[in-house]
């Protein structure tokens, strides 16, 4: 049966047929992207393992992180609610193949993220800080954004890993990209106080 296979849950963004979790991680499996349109907090609370988090709400700052980090020609399953789903369905035509959409991407993870001197840094191996300026913090190494895929090898994936950024949009994407392709356990470390409404609800679980 085609890995397409279409559920009953209903998409309204026009011309992508609805897909579940299911049938998302399917299409993950045969080397889609699951891209999450939602902005970096919700991403934070509950994802589809796997997902990768560019948010839809700002189209310029969306266009940016889809070049930067988001292969063309890739196929892309797009997650989140209606209204943003077709904002990033419109920045995508002509650079990524859509095959569905997924309304509820559910919470089966969460990302884990704090202010950088917080908990969140114990353990850490490895820093990738990816802020377009500020101060320099000790062993990290600075990666601009749009050169993250091409100095992915320079990064030991079997270490705690933590992306540094200053408000947390494009850690959000560079993590849970660094998850998708393999990472074992990266958080995210936010310069500068973390609003509680953005920090994952109490029950933290390890990063998928």
């Amino acid at each position: 049966m085609s890995r397409r296979r279409l559920s009953l849950v209903r998409s309204e963004v026009a011309g992508l047929p609805p897909m579940t979790p299911a049938d998302a991680a399917r299409a993950q499996g045969a080397g889609a992207f699951v891209l999450d349109v939602r902005d970096p907090v919700a991403f934070a609370v509950g994802h589809l393992p796997g997902s990768v988090n560019i948010a839809a709400d700002d189209v310029a700052r969306f266009a940016a992180l889809r070049d930067a980090l988001l292969p063309p020609g890739v196929e892309v399953v797009l997650a989140g609610p209606a209204d943003a789903a077709a904002r990033a369905a419109g920045s995508l035509t002509g650079h990524a193949p859509l095959v569905g959409h997924l309304v509820d991407p559910g919470a089966g993870s969460i990302s884990r993220r704090g202010p950088v001197e917080g908990s969140e840094r114990a353990g850490v191996r490895q820093i990738v800080d990816v802020r377009t300026g500020g101060a320099d913090v000790d062993g990290a190494v600075r990666i601009p954004v749009e050169d993250v895929l091409g100095r992915l090898a320079e990064l030991r994936p079997d270490v705690r890993t933590a992306v540094l950024d200053a408000d947390g949009y494009v850690s959000s994407a560079v993590a849970s990209l660094l998850r998708a392709c393999g990472f074992g356990e990266v958080v995210e470390l936010v310069d500068g106080a973390v609003p509680a409404a953005a920090r994952p609800r109490l029950r933290l679980l390890a990063s998928a």
